[in-house]
């Protein structure tokens, strides 16, 4: 969660500020349609405080709409109506928790993206053509001699649920069709300083409200199936000092997620199966169709023709050879290829879209050579040791899964050794079983769910 802090904004913060080097000439040619265009963008460092300059050529009546994630830490404006002129989309940084920015133009809008290596506070302000955007104002404002409030000094700490429901809350959640057949869950918001985690785990959207407080009506799961989208189900609950918001769809989709104001909307659309992909043995092939009429002629002339007319990239092996009849109509040119491969005793492998196509005898020892080489690299590749803090666990559990005879996180060069005193555990192994293991313990290591009981005594 990030929280607004009153910065007074001066010009005295870009005394002296050079325009940065990334800063380049407008381009009429692809602005004038539109009314607004960013023709500069300048940073500046003061008293620990950063500051983002926006010179447009038009003054903004209001700070653009903007929000923020969490995870990885971002904050988004929204310029609508409005072009990129600085003849860039990304522009490195390196000051302070600001490591770069995006500008991306898309339609008749553009998004400044700042990417931090933390969540930090910040505030936006409108002075003449300038908008100007202050990261941590907390710190600039000590610096000044003003006192830092309690709400800016515990930004990073941990709040509990009732101090959460005095700052952000949820106050609705709405699920709503679009024009389109997507669904729209919309979430309203007590204030627009939100902050907000969006990841997509196993089949579910998770969208976790940091710091905020859910009524105890809203804290339910909901079945909206009947409104025919691609989201079957949503659950809203309260995880700590969070709110939680996993959704359920189904099929092929995709998400796209935006905040205006105190309103956070999260749309689910349908995504139709690419046609041009490989059928792979299944019945439902999508290719475009294409009729093939051939008289004993060379199968790698067959093939050639199929990749012409795919324009995907098909590589035969030097035992690739014979010759076939065909007379194929209106067939999809996956099930033809299909055909193809079969007749002959061939088999293929796709890699974006370049086909490789041999002998499934030659492809299977071809696989096993590269299977064996890496096992053969694991077994040369250096030892590294690393550290693992159990929080909520004991140390010696894990200890006992990682000696079993029966686990496979470890290598047969891998050792482990526990020390119970500070619940840690010390692992040894090559660098991609430790990469497993720490997703593992991230995983397991979690707080157990708890149960809350009251009672009350009476007296009459």
């Amino acid at each position: 969660m990030r929280h607004r802090i009153g910065v007074l904004l001066t010009a005295a913060a870009f005394a002296g500020l050079a325009p940065a080097p990334a800063v380049l000439a407008q381009d009429a040619s692809q602005t004038q349609s539109f009314d607004n265009r960013i023709e500069a963008l300048e940073v500046a460092e003061q008293g620990g405080a950063i500051y983002v300059r926006l010179t447009l050529r038009e003054p903004l009546a209001s700070p653009p709409p903007s929000f923020s994630v969490a995870n990885p830490a971002r904050i988004a404006f929204d310029f609508p109506g409005t072009a990129n002129a600085l003849g860039r989309n990304v522009q490195t940084i390196d000051q302070g928790d600001l490591r770069s920015a995006n500008i991306v133009q898309a339609g008749d809008r553009t998004r400044l993206v700042l990417n931090l290596t933390r969540m930090s506070p910040y505030e936006a302000r409108v002075q003449g053509r300038d908008l100007i955007i202050a990261l941590s104002p907390a710190a600039a404002r000590a610096v000044q001699g003003t006192a830092v409030s309690e709400a800016a000094a515990n930004f990073a700490a941990p709040r509990s649920n009732a101090a959460a429901a005095g700052g952000l809350a949820v106050r609705d959640i709405n699920f709503r069709r679009g024009t389109g057949g997507e669904g729209r869950v919309v979430v309203d918001l007590s204030s627009p300083e939100a902050g907000i985690d969006i990841r997509q785990q196993g089949g579910n959207l998770v969208v976790d409200f940091l710091q905020a407080a859910l009524p105890d009506h809203l804290r339910r799961r909901s079945d909206v199936t009947d409104f025919a989208t691609p989201v079957t189900s949503m659950t809203a609950q309260q995880v700590g000092d969070r709110v939680r918001l996993t959704v359920t769809p189904n099929g092929l989709w995709e998400h796209n997620a935006y905040q205006s104001d105190n309103r956070f909307v999260l749309e689910v659309r349908r995504v139709a199966e690419d046609p041009t992909k490989l059928g792979g043995g299944r019945s439902d092939y999508k290719g475009d169709k294409l009729s093939l009429n051939f008289q004993n002629v060379d199968v790698r002339s067959v093939l050639q023709v199929i990749a012409d007319f795919t324009d995907f990239n098909i590589i035969t092996s030097d035992s690739v050879q014979g010759n076939l009849t065909l007379r194929l109509k209106d067939v999809p040119w996956d099930q033809a290829l299909d055909i193809i491969l079969q007749a002959k005793g061939l088999d293929m492998r796709k890699n974006g879209n370049v086909i490789w196509i041999a002998p499934g005898d030659e492809l299977a020892a071809r696989e096993k050579l590269q299977l064996e080489a890496k096992a053969q690299i694991v077994d040369l590749e250096p030892l590294q040791t690393e550290s693992f803090q159990i929080n909520y666990h004991k140390a010696k559990e894990i200890f006992d899964f990682l000696k079993s005879k029966d686990q496979t996180m470890l290598s047969k060069r891998g050792s482990v050794v526990v020390d119970e005193r500070s619940n840690k555990v010390f692992v040894t192994d090559v660098a991609t079983r430790l990469q497993a293991l720490r997703r593992l313990v991230q995983e397991i290591d979690v707080a157990p769910r708890q149960v809350l009981i009251e009672a009350r005594i009476v007296e009459a």
